[in-house]
């Protein structure tokens, strides 16, 4: 029996396999973490290239490790320029370093060698811990991490249903490539990642192939949600809440949905001067396909035609795990919130030996939960239960 199961292998399962290990509390052959993907990070590392990210929105002291100096110290030491691998404000990194920084301390502390490839079928209490179901077998651990992400429920609006699927990709579908695509082309999305991708395409097309369909004005914000979500200032009022739908309330109001950091607003103003985008501002109200184009009716009235869309429209909001996790909490009872997220302890345990990372650690972490300081933060509960 292991000690940890780690249930999800991005960058909320990777940096809390190395906070139980690479700190020295729990020996490696203790821990495993399950994941669909052989190598750690791979649903990252496909999304970051998928829509062109080139800075990260998150500042240097974020990274996979849990000392804040980890990135600066290794941009130093093994990057020769390191000033040039940053960006104003905060010190945002490209994302190749923070990709190489993210290697070298997989290599050096051995976090590949933890992971099991497959997917969680069941999740089954037993007297001395929990058993986890598995295309290949049973897992036991005593104590469990529910390090499950939204990766596996893009958003696809209700009126691209019945259009022409070879002319409509999502941008976290399985197998997008943004350079397969020709034409003109019809970005939508009003957030961070419609902006990348529109921006990366309008450098890959001809002038005036590429818009960007956004249905509100531009949203400039530094980070996702106020800095103060990212240590005690906001966090300890936030803690004495003890209604869970007004946590619910703040951590929706909190976030700065459908924003863009300053530079990537540049940048999409730099590609509408020069030809290179369009950004139309409106709502998709129905779409059709004919011939080989599809033909989108936005909210003024007007008629819009593109050989190629791309949803940049986020992910469902509904809890993630699907039917694993829907049986789980049916079969053991496991306590909900109004907005049926997890209610838990200060140490992210859901149950006695089961505890949650990322977007299922919302209500205790708060509006920074599935960030990179969320990994962070829920790493440290974790830890500092032990």
């Amino acid at each position: 029996m292991l000690d940890w199961l780690i249930i999800g292998g991005g960058v909320h399962g990777t940096h809390i396999s190395f906070q139980l290990t690479g700190r020295g509390k729990v020996p490696s052959d203790r821990v495993r973490v399950l994941d669909p993907h052989a190598v750690p990070l791979a649903r990252w590392e496909m999304f970051t290239h998928a829509v062109g990210m080139e800075y990260l929105r998150s500042p240097m002291v974020h990274s996979l490790h849990w000392d804040q100096g980890s990135l600066g110290l290794f941009s130093r030491i093994h990057e020769g320029a390191p000033d040039v691998h940053f960006i104003p404000p905060y010190a945002r990194p490209s994302l190749p370093l923070f990709n190489r920084h993210n290697a070298h301390i997989i290599k050096k502390f051995g976090l590949d060698k933890l992971r099991v490839q497959g997917w969680a079928h069941g999740l089954h209490k037993i007297a001395d811990g929990w058993r986890v179901e598995t295309e290949h077998g049973d897992l036991k651990a005593r104590r469990v991490v529910l390090a499950l992400g939204l990766s596996e429920q893009p958003h696809t609006p209700e009126w691209t249903k019945t259009l022409d699927k070879n002319r409509v990709q999502h941008i976290f579908a399985p197998g997008f490539d943004r350079t397969s695509l020709s034409g003109t082309i019809a970005v939508i999305g009003g957030g961070i990642t419609a902006a990348q991708v529109a921006l990366a395409l309008a450098e890959d097309q001809p002038l005036g192939k590429v818009a960007l369909i956004r249905r509100h004005g531009e949203r400039v914000h530094d980070f996702d949600a106020d800095t103060g979500w990212m240590n005690a200032i906001n966090l300890t009022g936030f803690a004495q809440i003890d209604d869970w739908a007004e946590r619910r309330r703040v951590i929706k109001q909190a976030r700065y949905r459908g924003s863009i950091p300053p530079e990537v607003a540049d940048g999409l103003r730099a590609a509408v001067q020069v030809g290179a985008l369009e950004i139309i501002s409106g709502a998709v109200e129905s779409a059709e396909s004919y011939d080989e184009h599809i033909a989108l009716m936005l909210n003024d009235g007007e008629w819009r035609t593109f050989d190629r869309l791309v949803l940049a429209t986020g992910f469902e909001q509904t809890r993630p795990g699907g039917k694993f996790l829907d049986d789980a909490i049916n079969a053991h009872g496991l306590p909900l919130a109004p907005d049926g997220y997890p209610i838990i302890s200060p140490s992210l345990e859901w149950a006695d030996g089961l505890h949650v990372s990322g977007p299922l650690a919302e209500l205790e972490v708060g509006p920074a939960s599935r960030n990179i300081i969320g990994a962070r933060m829920a790493g440290n509960r974790i830890y500092d239960a032990l």
